[in-house]
Formats: structure tokens, sequence, C-alpha cells
């Protein structure tokens, strides 16, 4: 027996039949013949039914069935296109077509009507060319988000360059101005002053700007420490009041069916989002409104808890209609919102990226003339016993915060001695200049090898603190205090070091925590935040010191 032997072999004429089956169901093309006259089927193709779905029988019947399972925008265009057909030409079509078995599956076919036989009749020549029309249209679809991309990117970098120039011109002409008035001290103060607000709004930009970028390109992390959400609120508390007393603001902090105190979260980041809210809502409410925030649990389940977070004011209120669009980056409801209220314009996009990556959701409420609600809803996980007494240990709780409140930010400068590494003389000048004006004597590290030689020959308890750079040329800041640590002397481990850097992000901070610091704050310096930080960093170390 042969290769392709059998033992009852097949006809000749049914092997032809059986090939011209499997060239049919294979076959992504077929063709039909017409009558010109009255477009009778005279001819059509085994592998008919396989493309269209539809027995020839029924095009013999009616030559308008396949236009029945063609869209209706197609079917109209292609009927008055070959009613406008000259013939002389091969004429093609292209048209979804949705198979007549299956609503959901539909294929894309390219037609060729050609006139044969001097016109006595039209060959039809029809290709499912789904795969191909599929790529074009993914093709299409990346081409036109690449350009709109780059089209809000230009749109993005063009508003970038209006926003950063506007106050740095501010800040240039105000310093013109100071040089000009330096005989007349009140004129020069003010113009200082006002150096000051726009220099800070210009910081407040870049950083709304980078975070912007970071939360884009995915790389911002969030923390999943434990935190006392009552700490969270008390400190908005503080924070506010005395601005929104300044305006003559009813400002109110409540805590609603808060039983589960201790989460777990990034507190620094929801800190964020809430004062995003608060902001916006005492900017837009005049004096004799109100501005209430409300903390509520909402629902407690296994190991988390969903909680309510509500910012209510009863300022100007907005169009419900804005409301879909608030979160963009610069959008605002007018184009003298900036100018009359000041802001970034980022602020409610850096929220919504926020709230979102926190799994949580926000809803507006809001009228003209009637003020806005905005309530985010957002899931933590909750503290283990173990880490709400760990919280209160190291005085992180509310009552731990009242207890110590009086102590919290007392630190003396004066008379204290501090080791500054600052690779930027620039910078290190400014920063001794300011330490120096509070009574501190400030030594210089311009490298990190340079710190750790000055603070290992130094006798013990020379310095009261290490002011410390990150970003240095030979290895950064937390190389350098890693090193420190492992020094084999008395104040080595024990010796307050407080990160300085313009990186201040959340994983920056922890890394500065994981290098053995005590504490990370931003450039430039505000001096409130050090001193907080330096007379936590001073009680940590006495605390060490005398374990």
């Amino acid at each position: 027996m042969g290769l392709f032997g059998s033992h009852s072999k097949r006809s000749e004429n049914s092997a032809s039949q059986l090939f011209e089956v499997a060239c049919a169901q294979a076959d992504p093309n077929t063709s039909f013949l017409l009558r010109a006259s009255d477009l009778y089927p005279v001819h059509i193709a085994p592998s008919f039914q396989h493309v269209f779905g539809v027995e020839p029988a029924r095009l013999v019947d009616d030559v308008e069935t396949l236009l029945r399972f063609v869209p209706d925008e197609d079917r109209a265009r292609i009927k008055r296109i070959i009613g406008t057909w000259d013939r002389t030409t091969p004429l093609t079509l292209d048209s979804d077509y949705r198979m007549p078995n299956d609503a959901a599956a539909t294929k894309h076919i390219r037609a060729t009507f050609t006139s044969v036989e001097g016109g006595e009749y039209t060959l039809v020549t029809a290709t499912d060319v789904t795969d191909e029309h599929e790529t074009i249209e993914t093709a299409r679809k990346q081409e036109s988000r690449a350009m709109k991309n780059a089209q809000e990117r230009t749109d993005f970098m063009s508003q970038m360059s209006h926003e950063i120039r506007t106050p740095l011109n501010g800040i240039k002409g105000m310093i013109a101005l100071a040089q000009e008035h330096h005989t007349k001290e009140e004129r020069l103060l003010d113009d200082l002053a006002r150096a000051t607000k726009l220099s800070d709004y210009l910081l407040s930009l870049v950083n709304d700007v980078l975070d912007m970028s970071r939360l884009n390109s995915g790389h911002v992390e969030l923390e999943a420490c434990p935190f006392d959400i009552r700490l969270v609120a008390n400190e908005l508390v503080a924070m506010f009041e005395a601005q929104a007393r300044k305006k003559g603001i009813d400002y109110r902090v409540e805590t609603e069916d808060c039983h589960s105190m201790f989460l777990i979260g990034d507190r620094m980041r929801l800190n964020q989002i809430i004062v995003n809210f608060i902001s916006n809502a005492l900017k837009f409410t005049n004096a004799g409104g109100h501005v209430t925030v409300t903390f509520r649990e909402m629902y407690r389940r296994d190991d988390e808890v969903n909680y309510m977070i509500r910012v209510r004011d009863t300022g100007k209120g907005m169009d419900p209609r804005f409301t879909s669009r608030i979160f963009e980056p610069f959008e605002q409801e007018d184009r003298t919102i900036a100018r009359r209220y000041g802001g970034t314009g980022l602020g409610m996009a850096i929220t919504g990226a926020l709230v979102e990556l926190m799994q949580g959701e926000i809803v507006v409420d809001t009228e003209l003339g009637r003020g806005t609600d905005f309530t985010t809803y957002i899931p933590f996980g909750l503290a283990t016993q173990q880490q709400a007494d760990e919280l209160a240990s190291a005085g992180e709780t509310l009552e731990a915060f009242h207890s110590k409140e009086s102590d919290a930010t007392q630190y003396n400068f004066e008379g204290k001695h501090f080791l500054m590494a600052e690779d930027n003389d620039f910078n290190a000048e400014i920063a001794i200049e300011l330490l120096g004006t509070l009574g501190v004597t400030v030594d210089h590290a311009n490298d990190g090898p340079v710190v750790v030689d000055m603070f290992e020959k130094a006798p013990a308890g020379t310095y009261d603190a290490i002011l410390m750079d990150i970003q240095m040329p030979t290895f950064n800041g937390w190389e350098a205090t890693r090193r420190i640590r492992a020094l084999d002397k008395d104040d080595a481990k024990t010796v307050p070091i407080i990160a300085l850097s313009a990186n201040n992000y959340v994983e920056d901070a922890r890394q500065s925590r994981e290098a053995g610091m005590n504490g990370h704050t931003g450039k430039p310096i505000e001096m409130d935040e050090l001193k907080a930080q330096l007379a936590a960093a001073t009680a940590e170390s006495a605390y060490l010191g005398g374990k």
C-alpha cells in the first residue's frame, strides 16, 4: 500500500468535490457573477457561505440579502456609490458585516465590482480583511493617542512656561525695586515680603509639577504605616484655624463614629488630599461662611475599615457641569480664578490621582452660590494592638500629643553647634547665615567622606546635630549616615541627623529613616519644621542614650 493508499479508493469525482469543500471552508475570498440587466446571480463560488454565513440560495432569491447585514450608514453609502458607478473601471468598497448567525461577530469585507463581457455581467469579488482592518484601526488609534499626548504635553509645557515665568518675573521685579528702595526701610521690607510671597508660590508650583509628573509616571509609592486618624484631624485644626479666623470663617473639624482609630496607610498623602480640599474651601468662602471637615467611619470588614472624609463649605460653589473636569490639570471654572484667588491649578488633579492610587473615590456635590462638598471614601488597613501600643510608646497618638503638646516644638537654637553636609556652596552659605541669626555655629562639609571624617575626628559631644544633604558627589547622605552610625564613638549612635533634600517624598523619607537618620526635611529649609524635627530627634536621641 502506497503512502496515499486506501482500502477503498475514492473516485476522482469525490476527491475533487472534497477538495472544493476544503477550499471553500479555508478561503477568506469568494466571488459571484451577476447578470447586469437584472442582477441575477449566474454563478456563486463554493466559498460564498463560508465568507458571508449565508446560503447561496438566499442570494439567488434576493440579491440584496447581504446588504441587510451591513450597518445602516454603510448600506446607504454603498447603494449611492454603486448607483453612480460608471462601470468603466473596477469599484472597491469596504464595510463592516455582521454575521447572520452570530450577532457579536463582525467581519470587515472588501468587495470589488468589475464589469465584464462588455458590461453584460458584473463580477463581485469579496475578501475578508478583518485582520488587516483591525491592524490599521489599532495603528490609527495609536497615532491619534500619540498625537493627543504630544498635544497635551505641548499645552502643558506652554501653560507651565506661563505659570513659572509669572512669579519669576515678579521676583526679579521685586528685587529690582528693593535695590531702588535700599535707603527706604519700609518700602524695602515691603518689596522683600512680596518677593518672598512670590517665591513661596513658585516653590509650591514646582512641587505640584513634580508631584503630578511622578503620579503620571507611576513613581509614587504609598506608605503602609500605622497612624492615629484622630491625630490627623487634630493637626488640621492647628493648620488652618488661624487662617480661617483671619478671614472671618467658622472652621471646624469633627470626628463621628470613629471607633477604629489606629489605621494602616499613608498618613502624609492622606493629609495632602485633605489639605487640598480645605485650602480650596477656605479660598472660595467669604467672611461669615462655614467650612466643616468631617471624619466618619463607614464600615469595618475583617482587617480593613472604610473612612469617609468630607470637606463642606458655604462658598461660591461651582456649576455642577464643571465637576467632570475639576480633576484635570490646570482646569479652572473660568480664567479669572487664578488671578482672583491664586493657586497652581494642579492641586485637584494631584488630589484625584492620589485618591485613585489609594483605591478610594471622590464625590463632588456643588451648586453655584451655595457652596461645595468634597467627599472622599478611602479604605485603610487596621493596626494591630501591638502597633497601636508602639504608636503610644512613640508619642504618636492623640493622648500622647496632648500630654507633650507644650514641649513638642521647644528647641532652643541658641549656642548649638551643628555639622552641615552640603555640596552646593551657595545653599550652604544661605543656611549657615540663617542658622547664625538663631545663635547656631555651623561647620561645613562639602562631600560625604568629608562629613564622616569631620565627625569622626571631633571629640564626642562636639556637635548637637548633623544636617545631612542627600545628593553629594562621592557618596550620598544616606551612605554618610550609615558610616557615621557605624563608628566606634560615644555619640555616633545618638547624635541627631536630619536629612536636607530637595526630594521630600515618602520613599526618600523612608530611605533616610532606614539609613539611620532621625528626620527628613525639604529644601529650602523651613525653620519651624526643622525646629520640630530637631526637638523630636533630640528627645529620641536622649531616650537611646539612656538605654
